[in-house]
Parts: structure tokens; sequence; C-alpha cells
């Protein structure tokens, strides 16, 4: 929530994990079918070489969604590929040399021939439920108002992992966070539950929603990305729509579950199920 200098309140609780900083070093390789450019790029991170996954094009408040949305989705203990600051060096991607400038990059979480997205939704939604994966990755959504997921920023591999990827479009500028919004993944979940099931299906979201209300998100970006033009400010709005929109997650998450049911908070909620099965 905000304070009276409208400045953000630290969440209480577990902190994100710190952002690691890479450079590519080599030619990167366009890769085709993401909405935004994407490069596979071997790149340095202290004495440490990592294949990665570099979008140079995005504009400052993707490059803060990006980060802060694949922090919180690791410390909610979803698979989510790891986040890097990167600098680019535009000869490496096709550009004129010039002044090295920083972008999101993520790491390649298996060798592209192996990780690889679904496109069967059923067989995708059996992984995402053994994986007991899809409520949460339906909550993060609801939370970070990301609109625009879909099988494509899911990605398996054989062990049975789900990775998800690309949160660019998260926390998007001029969007109320109390604004109800396209789930993608959770009104699938729902249309997929029979109708006496969804009060169930609601109370495995609002479990995966308790995460959410012990993590501290900074105030202060990071100094590295700081470097960016405009990135402090940004930082500073996305945080506060984060923690704003959490004050709604409950409210929003019971009216796509169960829309046709006038909201009950989670307090009268719980207490209407001890009377109903005492």
């Amino acid at each position: 929530m905000a304070t009276k200098e409208d400045n953000i309140v630290p969440f209480p609780g577990t902190e994100l994990r710190e952002i690691d900083f890479a450079t590519v070093h080599s030619d990167g390789v366009p890769l085709s079918g993401s909405r935004n450019a994407v490069w596979l790029c071997p790149a340095y991170s202290g004495a440490y070489e990592h294949m990665l996954y570099v979008k140079p094009n995005l504009k400052t408040r993707q490059i803060v969604a990006e980060i802060l949305c694949a922090q919180i989705a690791i410390a909610m203990g979803l698979h989510c590929a790891k986040p890097y600051l990167v600098s680019v060096p535009p000869h490496h991607f096709g550009m004129p040399r010039g002044n090295n400038f920083l972008a999101f990059g993520s790491q390649q979480v298996g060798p592209r021939s192996i990780a690889k997205v679904i496109r069967d939704l059923d067989i995708m939604f059996e992984a995402l439920q053994k994986a007991k994966a899809a409520e949460g990755v339906g909550v993060l959504d609801e939370w970070t108002g990301n609109s625009v997921r879909h099988e494509r920023d899911m990605i398996y591999d054989p062990r049975g992992t789900i990775w998800i990827i690309d949160h660019e479009a998260a926390a998007p500028a001029g969007v109320a966070h109390d604004e109800y919004m396209t789930n993608w993944l959770a009104d699938r979940l729902r249309d997929r539950t029979d109708q006496h099931k969804r009060a169930d299906l609601l109370q495995a979201f609002r479990k995966k929603a308790a995460k959410p209300r012990t993590l501290k998100l900074p105030n202060a970006p990071p100094p590295e990305i700081q470097k960016i033009v405009g990135a402090a400010q940004q930082w500073q709005d996305v945080v506060k729509f984060l923690a704003l929109r959490l004050t709604e997650l409950d409210r929003l998450l019971s009216q796509r579950i169960i829309p046709e049911q006038n909201y009950l908070p989670l307090a009268a909620a719980t207490q209407e199920q001890h009377r109903e099965h005492p």
C-alpha cells in the first residue's frame, strides 16, 4: 500500500533474489515465434558462461516488468527462467558498432531441441497439473496483470518441469490496479472445471495467493538498472501497481472463478465454510 507521500511501503517477509548481470561476448542468433525480438546469445556472468535469451528491443517498463515478475515467480516457487540484466554490444545483434546498452535476458532452461512448447492444450494442462503449477501461474498473472500469456509462454522439458517465460506485458501502464483483465490460464482452468467443483478450485487459487502476501518488493531499483533512462520511475510505478493490486487479488480471483457468486472476502468465506462443515 502507499504512504501519504505516495511511496511504497516494503512488503513484509521474503526478499526477492538479487538480479544477476551478464555481458554478451559473441554474435547472437535471432529466434522467431515471440511477440518481441529474441536472440539466443552466449554471455559471461562473472567467471561463468551462460546461454541467454536476450530481448534487445524492450521498452524500459517492459524490462522492469520482466525482471520483477521473474523474481516474483521464482519466490513463489514457480519454475521461471532466471532473469539477467545484460550488457549488449550492438554489433553482436546485427547492428552497427557502438556503445553497449542494457537489455533484459533470461537463462536458457534447456537445449532448444529439448525444452519446447506444448501445443496440445489437453497435454499442457495435464503437465501443469502434474507439476502443481497451474493455480500458481494463474495467481501470478492475476496479480501482475499479465493479460497476454498463452501456451507459447510456457515450455516443457523431459523431466516434467513447466517453465514460464515472457512477462513483458505485466503491470501495463495506464491500467488501474483493480481492473479486471484477461487471465488466459485461470479462465481455462475455470472452464475445464465442473461448476460444482469451482469452489474447490477457488480454494486452490487462494492457497497459492497466500505466498505473494509474504514477499517483500524493493522500493528502489537495483543500481545497475538505474543506468537505464527512466528505469527508477518505472520501477516505482510497477511496484506501486503490484502493491495496490495485491489488495484486490482475492476479489479478482473470486469473481473470475465463481462470477455468479457475490464476493465474500477470504476471512468471511472461511467462516462460512466452518459453519457449513463444523
